[in-house]
């Protein structure tokens, strides 16, 4: 079976973020045989969700739970329920990426399709063809791919731009888990997730606790910890039966670590977070040996000043925006790393402008060709001449260059930085999300 979509662990552990299919904002809709569906499941800041939707994901729901061998099905009602919730958690996050003005263009659509391909070695142009063969709507699941980036992009715009970490909490996680390289134990576990409000009462915290140990109990009595996820995880993996893959201690939150005591076959507790409950089963282990060390390698750290040009523009205006750009480079030789930062914030058309241009450090490989052997070529305190890349012309400043050993901290800021920027998401994401549905305005009724 196709894999469709990879879930990262912090995705599948604190966004609870639920993609349906496409949403229809009229009240009545035509089905096959050309009948309208009058009727209305909720109204979502003024969006109507209709009837018709939510029982068609319902009993795509059904047949998903039945094909996945589930004997005892679950009742319409409950179903239509889960289905309902899922529409609702998708509406909200994509009208508050239409708000925000994020898109998601035809490109990036294409490259992410590519991305699958490659993902289950399909070849080129592909997918397409798999997707029909296995009976799927290739244009349904588009429109859920796009819907998907796009939650993805407003999840990284409203929480995870906002995240700092610690250079003393990177140094830390580097003592611990990478300095001295030794095998670590990794396990393979499931998780079973229901999401509290966002300021929940006693009550429904003890509510929320009897259900997931109801769970458990199940499932210490033998039911499939798979088929209860599917039916009832708050979290996205739920429609893989809760399945999150291999993770290691250091890219877990702390609440968490117990689970690394457990052994294979065994359910934890519930676990509580900022966005809900947790069960988790460990399916599998193995022991990960430490990464094999590289070669050592240099890195830059460089500002720039991006002048924008487009293929609307004009063969004159492409020339004064260059004019424009070799001024500006002629004027910054010889100015100090300030001159140049102050100028960027005042000229640059490009994302790092309020930071001075700042580009942070990067090595070979890590820029476009044109801009990198720019960079590369210069020393610390020049710059450079105008350098044309796709995006536009750049003007370049080199503020340090170092020597990396591939074992040291630096050789690893990065990846550091991104594990823990990751399990902050863990614990701000489902806070974002609550918060958004409890400004909403839903109001749910009942269909036939």
């Amino acid at each position: 079976m196709l894999r469709i979509m990879k879930i990262s662990l912090c995705q599948a552990l604190a966004a609870f973020v639920i993609l349906a299919l496409p949403l229809a904002s009229s009240q009545a809709v035509a089905d096959e045989a050309g009948k309208v569906l009058d009727g209305i499941a909720a109204i979502v800041n003024g969006q109507a969700v209709t009837c018709y939707e939510v029982t068609r994901d319902a009993d795509g729901l059904r047949q998903q739970l039945s094909d996945s061998g589930m004997k005892q099905l679950p009742d319409r009602q409950q179903l239509f329920t889960r289905a309902l919730d899922q529409i609702i958690t998708e509406l909200v996050q994509t009208q508050e990426a239409a708000k925000l003005e994020i898109s998601v263009s035809d490109e990036e659509l294409q490259q992410a399709m590519a991305n699958v391909e490659e993902q289950n070695n399909l070849p080129a142009g592909e997918l397409e063809n798999v997707l029909k063969a296995q009976g799927m709507d290739v244009e349904q699941y588009k429109e859920n791919l796009h819907d998907r980036l796009l939650v993805g992009k407003l999840s990284n715009i409203a929480v995870r731009s906002r995240l700092q970490v610690s250079e003393e909490a990177m140094r830390e996680y580097y003592r611990k888990y990478i300095a001295n390289p030794a095998p670590q134990r990794e396990i393979d576990i499931s998780q079973i997730s229901l999401a509290l409000p966002m300021d929940p009462t006693p009550e429904e915290v003890s509510d929320a606790y009897k259900l997931m140990n109801e769970w458990r109990q199940r499932v210490l009595a033998g039911a499939s910890f798979a088929r209860i996820a599917e039916l009832n995880s708050s979290s996205p993996d739920g429609a893989q039966g809760g399945h999150l893959g291999w993770v290691l201690p250091g890219a877990m939150p702390p609440r968490f670590a117990t689970i690394f005591s457990l052994n294979v076959g065994e359910v934890s507790k519930p676990i509580r977070s900022p966005g809900g409950l947790h069960l988790f089963l460990v399916n599998d282990e193995r022991w990960k040996e430490p990464n094999k060390l590289a070669a050592a390698y240099d890195e830059v750290h460089a500002r720039h000043i991006l002048l924008k040009l487009s293929n609307s523009m004009s063969a004159a205006e492409k020339a004064k925006v260059r004019q424009r750009a070799e001024q500006i480079a002629e004027a910054l030789q010889g100015a100090s790393d300030e001159v140049f930062a102050t100028r960027a914030k005042e000229l640059s058309q490009g994302p790092s402008a309020p930071k001075g241009g700042d580009l942070g450090w990067f090595k070979r490989g890590a820029m476009l060709p044109e801009f990198e052997k720019a960079a590369l070529d210069l020393q610390p305190g020049q710059t450079s001449g105008v350098v044309q890349t796709v995006f536009g012309l750049h003007i370049i400043r080199v503020v340090e260059r170092r020597h990396i050993e591939p074992d040291s901290f630096e050789a690893h800021h990065d990846e550091i930085q991104n594990i823990l920027l990751g399990i902050d998401m863990q614990d701000q994401l489902p806070r974002w999300l609550s918060g958004l549905k409890a400004k909403a305005a839903i109001e749910r009724r009942t269909c036939p």
